[in-house]
């Protein structure tokens, strides 16, 4: 286990910060009761490991880290309750490397380690309720609170348990007591700060997560496809395609064994809701993380049991698949390198500490031409844009020997695409652009080639859009990232009817 933390802290710091973690990170600059797209765990746990180790790497994937080893840490004690022996225990820990969705949430901060994390001991808590202790559904009650705070899909686990406790006779016994319903009432508590939060904004976030995100579902196999193709590949093509003969395993044993019952219904509902979702929405990768813990742990019940005759039977098969397993840890070691691989459309992660540099260069600029302090702001055409705008700046900043919060800091704010009358997402809920009718602004344009709608929706919003300049950063002769920075003068607001 202690090379297993030292490995994943190892990714934590040597990974380059994501788009969409940088965008997290704006959340934590902001500590709020929930935000428009999630709820707030995310961002609590960023702010507490930048205020203890800094906004680098290390401090925004800090609370991750700790998720990451929690519900290995967790899966491992389960098992040990299952009665598994330590080769099985052994195994686990492995594969929550090994499996690439897995080991995500090891190392990327997003709210699927903290979901991941807070469902791994639900799952184990139930487990140990089922002898009627109190402790234990106060626990579970808090971890799905936590998990709830973490992400709206951790209602699935409202449903595992209800599941369970119709089928499972330990614990149905336990409705005649206080256990359960204390669990429920302590839930609901700890999520009071979300539903406080879409109480106070017109319950924008409620409504973004479920009427938005499916009223505009069409049927057809596109999204269908490609959630099968990368959950194959994200869980691993070996324990992908050893997974329906593990199911199969677990579904016949679930009548007269309670282990596999418990893994079966904290490990189906989420993918089979998913996978019918996919025929109609976009469902990313990574949403199926959480259920991924007790689906594995299955698979590791099933080789226990199988794996002997298998391996008997079928001997260079077995050799093969576990070469094939061991071709993660060994990329691992590379993973540093990512910074030399261009992004793609919609995210990046490399490039920006450079573009901060040159957009303050312009702010400085244009505060010099203007009388006014503090009358330009940056934005980006992109929320993901912006937040990785912003926190370059910010780091700029306190390399300057600014300081967050002090009247020494300079800081500009940054907005993302709601400058052009388009929808920002948790942007939308801090500086309003109305605020900044009639100031400057500069505005980083990546992937210029392929946006320059981009700039015609600029120059419907300000008197002038000017290029000032083409960045091209290189890195050892590599072409990372390209970007356009237009000086833009007289913001006249969002444009009408957007």
């Amino acid at each position: 286990m202690l090379v297993f933390a030292l490995a994943t802290a190892w990714l934590c710091a040597s990974v380059p910060v994501f788009a969409q973690e940088s965008y997290y990170w704006c959340y934590a600059q902001k500590p709020d009761l929930s935000y428009f797209d999630h709820p707030p765990m995310v961002a609590w746990l960023i702010w507490l490991g930048t205020a203890c180790f800094g906004d680098g790497a290390w401090g925004i994937r800090a609370g991750t880290w700790l998720c990451g080893l929690g519900a290995t840490a967790v899966g491992a004690a389960l098992l040990r309750a299952f009665g598994v022996d330590r080769v099985g225990v052994s195994a686990w820990i492995g594969l929550s490397l090994l499996s690439p969705i897995l080991a995500l949430t090891h190392f990327l901060a997003n709210p699927d380690p903290m979901l991941t994390c807070g469902s791994a001991v639900v799952m184990y808590a139930l487990w140990r309720a089922r002898d009627g202790g109190l402790r234990w559904w106060l626990l579970a009650g808090t971890a799905a609170g936590v998990a709830l705070l973490s992400k709206y899909s951790a209602a699935f686990l409202g449903l595992s348990g209800a599941a369970l406790l119709l089928a499972d006779p330990p614990l149905r016994r336990q409705l005649r007591r206080p256990g359960p319903w204390l669990a429920v009432a302590v839930a609901a508590v700890v999520f009071l700060p979300v539903v406080a939060w879409n109480i106070r904004h017109d319950f924008a976030s409620f409504r973004f997560q479920t009427g938005e995100r499916y009223g505009k579902a069409t049927f057809g196999l596109q999204w269908f496809g490609h959630f099968v193709g990368t959950q194959f590949l994200l869980l691993h093509p070996v324990l992908a395609l050893a997974l329906p003969a593990a199911l199969a395993w677990l579904g016949r044993r679930a009548v007269r064994d309670p282990r596999a019952l418990w893994l079966l219904a904290f490990g189906v509902p989420l993918p089979a809701w998913m996978l019918c979702s996919s025929l109609w929405i976009q469902v990313k990768p990574n949403w199926l993380a959480p259920a991924y813990v007790p689906l594995v742990l299955g698979l590791v019940l099933w080789w226990r049991d199988c794996g002997p005759a298998l391996a008997a039977a079928r001997p260079r098969l077995v050799r093969l698949a576990a070469l094939a397993l061991l071709a993660i840890p060994a990329i691992a070691p590379f993973a540093p390198l990512l910074r030399l691989v261009p992004p793609g459309r919609g995210s990046s992660w490399v490039g920006w500490d450079e573009l901060a540099v040159r957009a303050e260069k312009w702010e400085e600029r244009l505060d010099q031409q203007d009388a006014i302090d503090s009358n330009v702001f940056f934005f980006a055409a992109d929320y993901r844009d912006a937040a990785q705008l912003q926190r370059n700046l910010h780091l700029l900043w306190q390399a300057d020997g600014h300081h967050a919060g002090t009247a020494d800091d300079k800081g500009e704010p940054t907005l993302a695409q709601n400058v052009l009358g388009m929808r920002a997402l948790q942007f939308d809920h801090w500086t309003p652009p109305r605020s900044r009718i009639g100031q400057d602004a500069v505005f980083v344009l990546p992937r210029p080639a392929a946006r320059g709608e981009m700039v015609g929706k600029a120059r419907q919003v300000f008197a002038t859009v000017e290029l000032a300049e083409h960045v091209q950063v290189k890195c050892m002769g590599i072409d990372l990232l390209a970007a356009d920075i237009y000086v833009c003068r007289g913001y006249k607001g969002p444009a009408s009817g957007e």
